[in-house]
Formats: structure tokens, sequence, C-alpha cells
């Protein structure tokens, strides 16, 4: 990866177009600052898969004490990757740029409003699906 953000940084300073396709691994822990990142786009929302014993553990206990896990243990996690993820876009004081969230459900499902004001005080513009628009 590390390989990949130099040459990345190289074309930008040198004038050229260039894009990042990252994962998972680019939410957390990359730092391009300013002109380096311009636009984050996020095609889903990162739901946790929970196949660790422990994870698995925790949302037993979670039922058997009257919870649903995903609002106290899947919900809570997703938020802090997205927020995370949108962090990639704003290092400095001084960055700005756009954030395009492709997944439908932050419109569609009740717990995407709670997603959306868990993040910082961002501009939201609301974009119609391609299934609203045919």
């Amino acid at each position: 990866i590390k390989g990949m953000i130099q040459e990345h940084k190289l074309r930008i300073e040198a004038g050229q177009g260039s894009i990042l396709f990252g994962l998972d691994s680019f939410a957390e822990g990359v730092d391009l600052p300013g002109k380096f990142c311009q636009h984050v786009i996020i095609t889903k929302l990162p739901f946790p898969v929970f196949t660790q014993p422990v994870e698995q553990a925790k949302q037993e206990w979670i039922i058997k004490q009257g919870g649903d896990p995903f609002q106290l243990l899947s919900l809570p996690m997703t938020s802090m990757k997205l927020i995370q993820a949108c962090g990639r876009l704003l290092r400095t004081e001084s960055d700005s740029g756009r954030i395009t969230l492709l997944d439908a459900r932050v419109k569609k499902q009740r717990y995407g409003r709670q997603l959306l004001q868990a993040l910082p005080q961002y501009q939201i513009e609301h974009s119609p699906s391609l299934s609203e628009t045919e």
C-alpha cells in the first residue's frame, strides 16, 4: 500500500491525475492531506461481520440480557468505521472535498439517520438513486 500511496502523491505533485481505490485498508491510518485526497467514495456501510467466538459471545450475551445486538453492537461499530472512513478526507483544517456514500440503506433504513447524525457537521446533499430516476 505504501508504494501505491507514494506513486499517487508523485503523480499529483506532477500535475497528473490519480485515483486510489481501497477498501477497508484505506479506512484507517492513511494520511492524504490537501490535494492528495479530494473525494472519498464509500460504496457500502461498513457493517461488521461477527465471525470470531468472542464477538459471537458478545452478541449472545446482549440477547440474553434482552438487548438488540444490532442496535448495541453492530450500529456503534459501523458508526465508528464510517466516521474513520470519512476522516480520510479532512486531515487538516484547510482540507475540503466531497464524500459520496453510495449505500441506499442510509436513506431507506431508520438507522441511516442515526449514522449520518453521528458524523461531524458535514453539509449533506441527497441525490436520487438510479431506481428513483427511472
